[in-house]
């Protein structure tokens, strides 16, 4: 793939994130829910939610140490 970079990856895990913590999408996984309310000993929309939560948590530290956009230095006047 020509000329993807690691700045697009992270850019797309954060609009996954957003897609997938959404209602629309949530009320899929509550349906699921009924019928399995737990998963791993835990609430499943517990896992869910914090598996999606700690994935854009981890998508933003990895941006803030690759994206150079992000690294800028600002001058304090």
């Amino acid at each position: 793939m020509k000329n993807f970079s690691c700045s697009k990856l992270i850019y797309g895990v954060f609009i996954l994130v957003l897609i997938m913590v959404n209602p629309p999408v949530v009320y899929y996984v509550s349906d699921y829910a009924k019928l399995h309310p737990f998963v791993f000993g835990w609430p499943t929309l517990l896992v869910w939610l914090d598996f999606w939560y700690v994935t854009g948590i981890l998508a933003f530290i990895a941006g803030a140490f690759t994206i150079e956009s992000w690294k800028r230095v600002y001058k304090d006047y």
